[in-house]
């Protein structure tokens, strides 16, 4: 994809590609490049013609990767991989000395990387526009401080260790404090989109809806459900919530084991925590909705007069509500057995571990086409013909 603005005699080209993860940083990407161009020409005041080029591809699987070993895997396993600006969106964590880095700019290779959950979750698309054009304005400017040091952070203060020969490092910007660690744990639970999570649960909803259905016409229920106080209900339903979170990890094997995470990392921060987080938050919308289904059902089927004959008293609002309240809990225990039968790829997204150790596997898969191409055309000597399988910009 390519979006630039008209050109003049005057005017120089700049190409800037963005190239992103697969998943929510590229469906960013694509939303933001037709703006981009616009967006420069007011931040850069320059005689510029800007071309903006998308691409998807997996970065890495590695949060020790630098922007240029990003730059080098891209450079590597994609065509049209020339730049004058190159802004690589990923959203894998990254960290130095455990504060969440947002941004890492190499001068010399004029690119950069944007970690998309140091940006957290609260306006994210926004935060990324102005990260990337405070990136292609340092690049091509040479200006160095960033309009929004609130959406980027700051340079950290200590060097972080750094293992690249030679002098030029990359400039790193972090989010310093416990506002940038919980900027990390919402960014990362965000990318997971567990709002996505509820709709893969289908099996699970279904456990949860046959449940609700036979407790519904079930008049033990309603004398159960109307007798109980708000403090039970919000017990039980929370017992029922974790049990059903708890449940979906376990069964699906979510849980990172230690030797599974990148290193010098906690086995709970912020992997697994961000797993519990996701599937917790699609637990949540999936009793929601049941909740408000079983409502609207109880006020359009169930009649004041049989619900009275039952528990013996005068009904009000409340009584319809305790009742759904008390539905949804049991029923929500009822999508525990819904799960199992549930396809592990169905949830392995909300394992970010899991996910990052897919996209290396995409990269060894890119690596050994690569190999197997240059294989090929070697034997064309022979009369065979040559060039193997390319893989191509998206």
């Amino acid at each position: 994809m390519t979006a630039d603005v008209p050109e003049t005699s005057s005017r120089r080209t700049v190409r800037v590609v963005l190239v992103a993860d697969p998943g929510l940083p590229s469906d960013i990407v694509r939303a933001l490049a037709p703006r981009l161009p616009a967006h420069l020409t007011r931040a850069v005041r320059a005689q510029v013609r800007w071309q903006v080029d998308t691409m998807t591809a997996p970065l890495g699987g590695s949060e020790q990767a630098d922007v240029s070993d990003i730059a080098e895997i891209v450079r590597r396993h994609l065509d049209r991989a020339v730049w004058d600006v190159a802004i690589f969106l990923t959203d894998l964590p990254r960290r130095a000395r455990l504060y969440p880095i947002s941004v890492e700019v190499d001068t010399e290779l004029r690119a950069a990387l944007i970690s998309l959950p140091a940006l957290g979750a609260r306006r994210l698309r926004r935060r990324v526009r102005q990260a990337v054009v405070d990136v292609v304005r340092a690049l091509v400017t040479d200006e160095e401080t960033p309009r929004h040091p609130e959406v980027i952070g700051r340079p950290p203060r200590e060097p972080v260790p750094d293992t690249r020969p030679g002098p030029e490092q990359p400039q790193r910007y972090v989010v310093p404090g416990l506002r940038g660690h919980a900027r990390l744990v919402a960014g990362m639970v965000y990318a997971n989109r567990p709002w996505r999570l509820f709709g893969s649960l289908s099996r699970a909803l279904a456990g949860v809806f046959a449940t609700a259905t036979v407790l519904f016409v079930n008049t033990a229920a309603w004398n159960l459900a109307t007798e109980l106080g708000a403090v039970q209900h919000a017990v039980i339903t929370t017992l029922s919530a974790v049990a059903l979170t708890v449940w979906i990890i376990v069964d699906h094997q979510l849980w990172e084991r230690g030797t599974d995470l990148p290193a010098r990392h906690h086995p709970l921060y912020p992997y697994n925590l961000v797993t519990l987080l996701t599937i917790a938050l699609a637990v949540v919308v999936l009793g929601t909705a049941l909740f408000a289904t079983l409502v609207a059902v109880s006020f359009l089927l169930l009649d004041a007069s049989v619900l009275r004959k039952f528990i013996g008293r005068q009904v009000g609002v409340g009584d319809y509500l305790f009742l759904a309240w008390f539905i949804t809990a049991i029923g929500m225990i009822g999508g525990a057995f819904g799960t199992s039968l549930e396809g592990d790829e169905e949830v392995a997204d909300a394992a970010y571990g899991r996910r990052q150790r897919e996209r290396q596997r995409m990269l060894r898969q890119m690596a050994r086409a690569e190999r197997d191409g240059r294989g090929s055309s070697d034997t064309t000597d022979e009369g065979r013909p040559g060039g193997g399988p390319g893989v191509t910009g998206r």
